[in-house]
Formats: structure tokens, C-alpha cells, sequence
């Protein structure tokens, strides 16, 4: 078996081999706060948590932002075709009598410690020739003993050029001159169907925030696409706000369902961008839901009326 033509076969633009990682401090910081509560289905122990793996594969899938006018994040589907393109390489491998399994560790870290990656004051992570536009996917592996090639460890560098744009950019303030702070940070509140209501006056796409990579210097050469004819149309407002989903599902992913978030995401996104054509739509939805959808449909509603 050759791996670093497996990696280019399944589409990764990188694969780093390290061995199976320790990570006390973050462990011990994870247990701090200093983490979002996306970091809670992250192994504390990845020797216990897959005892049969001598190596730990992270798998870079690098992406194009859509234009501004879109409205719409560009990582979840990247994050969904490099998903599939990493169970792809597993069952590769495993054609080949080698167990592959993936792993949820604290890859930002490990990049970081190795040298392999730079954390810029927007809490990015910056590697050279992708800027912060990727996506990384790992996997624990049981390689054989003559494919044990681990990516050399380098010095541990600094990207960032402190400009502050994303400092003065960021609409919730989680960067600052004391760091980086998740609980100012749009993204990690937009993960069901009801959020803080300053993140939804925030809100400017589907999906996330992009201001801080849009803003930093170190993605210009990365250089936006328009939305295709299909993803226009499964990401239609009004299609969204109707609960018609499958479609944009198919893009970004069936676990990103979560009981109304798309629905919920394009309903604020409607009120921000003052879409009052959708006013009618929307009230009849809200008709037609409870629980914390209808509090989210409604805070649109009145914010449209508002601006009529």
C-alpha cells in the first residue's frame, strides 16, 4: 500500500501521520471552560478510547468561501464532502487489512504542538498554502510497521500578523487583545433551533460566521465561487423556512437537522436582510410549530414587522 496516494486518491490536499497523541493540557483546559461545548464529544483518553491504533491520520480538505451575496457559510459542506471522502479512505484501507476509524481529538492542538499548524487571535488555524479554509478529518489507524512514516515534527511558528481586523470585525467581540473567547463567538450558538437573541441580531449568513476569515490578510489569495444552480436552490430562504430541507441536507449533512436549526437560521437571515416578502410565509409557519422554533419564527416576524 502506498498512504500518501491513498490521501491524494480520496481528495485530501494533505494527510499528516503522528503518533497516537496525549493531551493532558488540553484535557485539563477542556476542563477550565476555555472550550466551546462542541469540545465535549472529544476523547479524554485516545490510548484507552482506541487501544488497537499505532498512528493517528489528519486529513486536510481545503475549500473556496462563496461570494459575500451568498449569504452562506462554505465549511459544512466541505465538512460534508470531506466526511464522506474520509469514510471513503477507511474502507480503503481496510481493503488492504488495515483498521481505520475515526476520532475525535483535539486537532487544532496537535497541529499546533507539531508544528504543522499556526492559531492565530481569531482562534483560526492557519496553515500554509490554505490559509483557515479547511476542513480536518482524522482518523486512528492500525497501520502496518513499514507505513509508520510520521510526518516530521517542525518548529512551532506564528502566522498571525496582528492586525486586528478580526478583532474589530467580529460582530460579538470574542476577539480581543486578551485573546480569543467562545462565548462571544456567533458560531457556537447557532447550533439548534433557538438562540440568544444578540446572536440573532448579528446574523449575516447560513451556517456560521465568516467575518474573521473573510476580514484576516492571510486568506486574500483564496479567492470566492458563486454558488452552483443546485446548492442556490436548496439554500432558497423561503424553501428553508417551509421546513423543506432534504435538499440542502444532502449537502451539508442529515446530522445537521437538529429539530428546526436550518429552518430557524434561514428565518433570522429572512429578518436581517429585511425579506418582508417572506412575512407571510413566515407567520404561517409559526402557525403551524411549537417549542423553541416558534420563539425564533416569531423574534423574525416581529423584527420584520418592525422594519415595515
Amino acid at each position: 500500500m502506498n498512504l500518501a496516494e491513498m490521501v491524494k486518491n480520496a481528495g485530501f490536499a494533505a494527510g499528516y501521520l503522528l503518533p497516537v497523541p496525549r493531551y493532558e493540557e488540553w484535557t485539563r483546559r477542556r476542563a477550565s471552560g476555555a472550550f466551546a461545548p462542541e469540545a465535549d464529544w472529544i476523547e479524554g483518553d485516545p490510548a484507552a478510547a482506541w487501544p488497537w491504533a499505532n498512528a493517528l491520520l489528519l486529513l486536510i480538505w481545503p475549500y473556496r468561501p462563496y461570494a459575500p451575496d451568498a449569504a452562506l457559510s462554505g465549511y459544512y459542506p466541505a465538512s460534508n464532502q470531506s466526511y464522506h471522502a474520509m469514510q471513503a479512505l477507511a474502507k480503503s484501507l481496510a481493503d488492504q487489512g488495515v483498521r481505520a476509524q475515526r476520532a475525535a481529538v483535539p486537532v487544532k492542538s496537535l497541529l499546533v504542538d507539531h508544528g504543522l499548524a499556526s492559531c492565530l487571535d481569531s482562534d483560526m488555524l492557519f496553515i500554509p498554502g490554505f490559509g483557515t479554509r479547511f476542513v480536518i478529518q482524522a482518523l486512528m489507524a492500525a497501520l502496518p510497521k513499514d507505513e509508520l512514516h510520521f510526518t516530521p515534527e517542525q518548529t512551532p511558528f506564528e502566522a498571525c500578523i496582528h492586525c486586528r481586523r478580526c478583532q474589530r470585525a467580529c460582530p460579538g467581540g470574542a476577539i480581543s487583545t486578551k485573546g480569543y473567547d467562545w462565548r462571544g463567538c456567533l458560531r457556537a450558538f447557532e447550533d439548534g433551533p433557538k438562540m440568544p437573541e444578540w446572536v440573532m441580531e448579528k446574523m449575516t449568513c447560513l451556517l456560521g460566521c465568516e467575518i474573521c476569515q473573510d476580514v484576516c490578510p492571510l486568506n486574500h489569495f483564496i479567492r470566492p465561487r458563486p454558488l452552483t444552480e443546485a446548492e442556490s436552490d436548496a439554500f432558497r430562504l423561503d424553501r428553508l423556512i417551509a421546513g423543506d430541507i432534504q435538499p440542502a441536507l444532502a449537502l451539508i449533512g442529515k446530522n445537521m437537522k437538529k429539530g428546526g436549526k436550518l429552518t430557524a437560521q434561514a428565518a433570522v437571515l429572512a429578518a436581517n436582510r429585511k425579506r418582508t416578502d417572506l412575512l407571510p410565509l413566515l407567520e404561517e409557519r409559526a402557525a403551524q410549530t411549537d417549542g423553541p422554533l416558534k420563539d425564533t419564527l416569531q423574534w423574525a416576524i416581529s423584527h420584520l414587522k418592525n422594519e415595515s
